[in-house]
């Protein structure tokens, strides 16, 4: 349990600084959801979904490549070149990615159906070249541990993104300088003042200019970041290319309505995702820093199995207070909530993925990470043009948990034969069935008065944390002593 407070310690500090401004971004649909409509906001959804993917492709991995050729900041020199090489060979992509989408923008524009709003890709291009660029600049800053300086330059530019959607949404129409014609436009403006702000910032905190450049040096750490590359493509397709299929697939009469609908409605499922990033900034280095420990298969079984206790209480609560977060969207997007249940299944067994794939990178057997993302990007293909033509959006969702759910399954049964881990299956299965059917009392309640139900589903939530401690024999006083103990 020691192991547990630690981690639940690291993860609440993490999550501060690297969560938090993707929070105060999320917050941004309540706004678009009410200035915009539905179709507008399907537009701000697949350009997002692009942006994603796209991101991944321009970085080439070599965030883990830097840490892993950089070496000890107390010795800076390999640091300061691996650094310098990495800031000019993403320079020199970002620019060359940029010119080109320029360059065919109106063929671009033509093919995802925005003629006639080129000005819309051609921001996205800015924006995806600018945040490649900003990539070796921030990962300089955690490489010499600053996180003050690294969480305060995303959060200055996170505001700075939500000041200019402020100004141009809500004060531009008061003053009569509002260009309806524009609209979507304004959204990437904003975005790409913010991440403009970020990379002077970031560029200015890094200190003097880089001077270095090797291919020697960038040779190895690109091979190295390849099957990463990968891995992270195939990742980020799955998470994002339900968006595509919604539009090109959907049986609905206008496709970028039900692609805003899925799209906002996704933002609530989402808080689920966060308390799983919270988790992973600080569970990366505590397994590493832990792997050679003896009882390492015992550590990351019980790990598991609290995160997952965690995991199903977000799942349940988000549940229990929907009539709450459905304010959180506006209210013609509100056809959509039945989504979210689906969708919270979904983020939480890639949560789950995330803890049960741990073994492949203690193992060094990396290409198994491309194997499990490549099948789960399969998979959601498949399901997407099964479903997605016959249910729209819902499809698009029960293909994101068919995926997970694969990975996960297929993760944990070969990891056996390369590392095998202790996991109580029972208690896993146990407890979510007890969550499912927690969630099922809580919807009796749904016909009494609003503050009847969500007191009763406070207790119901109260009930069901007591029902996991007593499953593993915890009682709520000794919890306590722990915590507080030094």
């Amino acid at each position: 349990m020691g192991v547990l407070r630690k981690l639940a310690g690291q993860s609440a500090i993490y999550g501060l600084s690297s969560v938090v401004p993707r929070l105060l971004n999320y917050f941004l649909v309540t706004l678009h959801s009410r200035v915009f409509n539905e179709g507008e906001y399907g537009v701000i959804t697949e350009l997002y979904a692009y942006v994603a993917v796209l991101l991944i492709l321009l970085t080439f991995g070599l965030e883990t490549g830097f840490f892993r050729f950089a070496g000890k900041k107390e010795t800076p020199q390999k640091g300061n070149q691996v650094f310098s090489t990495i800031f000019y060979f993403l320079g020199f992509t970002s620019l060359a990615f940029f010119g080109l989408g320029w360059l065919f923008l109106h063929p671009i524009a033509s093919a995802l159906n925005y003629s006639g709003n080129e000005s819309l890709l051609l921001m996205m291009f800015a924006i995806l070249a600018i945040d490649a660029w900003s990539a070796p600049l921030f990962n300089r800053l955690r490489w010499q541990e600053r996180p003050k300086v690294y969480s305060g330059i995303k959060i200055i530019s996170v505001l700075v993104n939500i000041g200019f959607n402020f100004l141009f949404l809500l004060a531009y129409p008061y003053l009569g300088w509002y260009d309806p014609a524009f609209g979507v436009g304004y959204v990437l403006l904003s975005n790409l003042l913010g991440s403009g702000v970020a990379w002077l910032l970031a560029f200015a905190m890094c200190g003097t200019p880089p001077k270095f450049f090797s291919r020697k040096i960038l040779t190895p750490i690109l091979a190295f970041s390849f099957p990463l590359l990968l891995s992270g493509l195939a990742g980020t397709t799955n998470e994002f290319m339900d968006r595509i299929f919604i539009k090109w697939l959907t049986p609905a009469a206008d496709p970028m309505s039900e692609l805003g609908i899925y799209g906002a409605n996704g933002k609530i499922a989402v808080l689920l995702v966060l308390c799983v990033q919270m988790f992973k900034f600080a569970a990366e280095p505590f397994f590493f820093s832990s792997a050679d420990e003896k009882n390492d298969p015992q550590v990351y079984a019980m790990v598991t199995k609290y995160f997952w206790y965690f995991t199903l209480l977000v799942l349940v609560a988000i549940m229990f207070y929907l009539p709450l977060f459905q304010f959180f969207i506006g209210k013609s997007f509100r056809i959509g909530l039945g989504v979210i249940p689906i969708l919270l299944v979904a983020n939480l067994l890639y949560g789950l993925f995330f803890n049960v794939s741990f073994w492949y990178k203690l193992q060094k057997r990396t290409w198994y990470g491309v194997f499990f993302t490549v099948t789960g990007a399969a998979v959601t293909l498949g399901v997407n043009l099964l479903l997605t033509p016959l249910l729209s959006y819902y499809g698009a969702a029960f293909a994101r948990v068919a995926s997970y759910l694969v990975m996960c399954l297929l993760c944990v049964l070969i990891g056996r034969k390369y590392f095998p881990v202790p996991y109580e299956y029972g208690k896993f299965f146990l407890s979510l069935l007890l969550s499912l059917l927690w969630v099922g009392a809580g919807s009796l309640l749904s016909e009494m008065h609003w503050v009847v139900m969500l007191g009763g589903r406070s207790l119901l939530l109260l009930l069901l944390v007591y029902l996991l401690m007593r499953l593993e024999h915890i009682s709520p006083r000794s919890l306590l002593k722990l915590w507080k103990r030094k």
